[in-house]
């Protein structure tokens, strides 16, 4: 996708920016927000708010931040609080809390890893309204899946992230942060801590290690080892399928992982 600065915004946009949070006295560009046309840190008089936006003819986009707008209001505890929400010259904009720290470390031994499994405790505590306007987990695989009538055993009321990388977790002095919510899904409660575990395997766990990070998750404990297992088949032959060829080296390194943890899974079985 490609980027604009704050200043190529059409200047309407840019106004009612500064009617809802103050006049920017700088806009920092930022690598995050790989998802969205723009991505800045706005400076205020009062403070620091993460500006992220995309043209409002960019269908995918804007659905992306539409899921991010509903979900904010439920996860104040968890993840930045939604601080503007604005549609003008022909973009979609939100504004969020700044949430300071840095990005998570996933690597074996790291000491970020006790708050990372703290979020996502605290992730399975989040109650929504059935209705949330975000996509059905089980839904987001039908084109994949080949033995789609399993889908349903991903099905469920809980609030799920699916973008675990480290970078979308930020550690600070009271904890983790979870951010960048643009793919919320609806499913099964397993899905949270089993994303996590691929996401520690892509950064140097071994699969084994890796559910042991999560084994006491009652979302882990509680969840079937056969659906644990389909997820784990489905999760690999879909990416390699959609993102083999992807040569940035965190997608080979999520493939890899996904496949890694299939076969471990596999494994446990024979």
């Amino acid at each position: 996708m490609e980027r604009i600065e704050w200043e190529g915004l059409p200047p309407q946009a840019r106004e009612l920016i500064h009617e809802e949070i103050g006049a920017l006295v700088k806009a920092e560009p930022v690598p995050q927000g790989r998802r969205s046309a723009l991505a800045v840190i706005g400076h205020t008089s009062a403070g620091r708010v993460f500006i992220k936006g995309a043209p409002a003819q960019d269908g995918r986009a804007v659905a992306q931040l539409d899921r991010e707008a509903a979900v904010a209001p439920y996860i104040g505890a968890i993840g930045p609080a939604l601080v503007c929400d604005v549609t003008a010259g022909g973009w979609r904009l939100l504004g969020f809390e700044y949430v300071a720290g840095r990005r998570a470390d996933y690597t074996p031994g790291s000491p970020d890893l006790d708050a990372v499994v703290g979020a996502v405790a605290a992730l399975a505590g989040v109650a929504v309204p059935s209705g949330l306007r975000v996509q059905w987990f089980e839904g987001r695989w039908s084109d994949y899946a080949a033995a789609p009538q399993h889908l349903g055993r991903l099905a469920g009321q809980a609030l799920l992230h699916t973008d675990l990388n480290p970078g979308n977790v930020v550690v600070g002095p009271d904890g983790a942060s979870l951010v960048d919510w643009g793919m919320a899904s609806l499913g099964a409660a397993l899905v949270n801590p089993a994303d996590l575990v691929v996401n520690l395997v892509a950064c140097g766990h071994a699969p084994r290690d890796a559910e042991a990070v999560v084994a006491d998750l009652p979302a882990w404990k509680d969840a079937d080892p056969a659906v644990i297992d389909y997820y784990a088949r489905l999760l690999a032959t879909t990416w390699l399928e959609a993102f083999w060829a992807y040569t940035h080296p965190w997608a080979r390194a999520v493939v890899d992982a996904a496949v890694r943890w299939a076969m471990h899974r596999r494994g446990l079985r024979h």
